[in-house]
């Protein structure tokens, strides 16, 4: 009787647990908009003006994106998943770099892997790509500057987030291409003026934290997906075109940097 009640016992802490070692999938999904329009790109040169400022201003886009890095989820229960992290020359051994590109319909699924079974509500990430994503070498994958990694110097690093289009509030002038607005905002590091020159260098990367609308679970047969909604004109804020019209370097990128936390939201939650 006594050994038929060990394993009885044995049996109830076996199943109480099932899930212990299990794990599942999470895919976050970007979308990215102007205001509560959805953000469709035109050609190079287009004069076609989708979109309006705060300040009345009309532009268009032809070039949109960002990348997302170290991104980590939470639960109301101590949950917790860490994206790991690999930057390397070998781009298949890339780990946990994104890059959301408009136009690229692949690159807007973010499929988070091995992400352990339980519950969720919150998912925190950096825009932009830290220290650990600058090498003084080859690095592979989309963080390859050579296959078109969008990187500026060893001083300034990544250009986290990047927008490019036409205003004609716009006097910039680029071969037969006119009315151009580029914004490049990017940076990885505070380096303090020696003299009484302004500051150049900046570390524009921000983290953003976001609440889900709804706590999912994760487990082998359940894949959430939260979708993040990213909203141009939040970025842009007041800035005029007439003068704001290239942004391309991290100081004079801070100001637009300050507001991108605010451009993210989750605009609901698939379970």
């Amino acid at each position: 009787m006594l050994l038929l009640f060990v394993v009885v016992l044995f049996s109830c802490q076996e199943s109480e647990n099932p899930t212990i070692n299990e794990k599942g999938e999470m895919i976050v999904k970007f979308d990215n908009y102007v205001g509560n329009q959805t953000m469709i790109l035109d050609e190079l040169g287009s004069t076609n003006y989708r979109y309006t400022t705060a300040k009345g201003q009309e532009f268009n886009i032809t070039r949109f994106g960002y990348y997302i890095s170290h991104v980590k989820l939470s639960g109301p229960n101590g949950e917790v998943f860490v994206d790991e992290m690999n930057a390397t020359a070998d781009a298949s051994q890339i780990k946990g770099y994104y890059r959301v590109v408009q136009g690229e319909p692949d690159t807007y699924n973010i499929h988070l892997k091995d992400v352990p079974a339980g519950q969720y509500n919150k998912i925190t990430f950096t825009l932009g790509v830290r220290e650990d994503g600058i090498q003084e070498g080859a690095v592979g994958g989309i963080l390859d500057r050579a296959a078109g990694g969008w990187f500026w110097n060893w001083n300034s690093g990544f250009i986290h987030y990047l927008f490019e289009g036409h205003s004609p509030s716009s006097p910039v002038v680029q071969g037969d291409i006119t009315n151009r607005v580029r914004l490049h905002i990017g940076g990885w590091k505070n380096i303090p003026s020696e003299n009484e020159d302004p500051q150049r260098f900046f570390d524009n990367n921000v983290e953003i934290s976001l609440d889900f609308d709804a706590t999912v679970r994760v487990s082998e047969s359940l894949r959430p997906s939260p979708h993040i909604h990213m909203n141009l004109l939040k970025v842009i804020g007041d800035a005029d075109f007439e003068m704001e019209n290239n942004i391309h370097s991290p100081a004079a990128g801070k100001p637009f940097s300050q507001r991108l936390a605010g451009a993210f939201i989750v605009d609901h939650t698939h379970q």
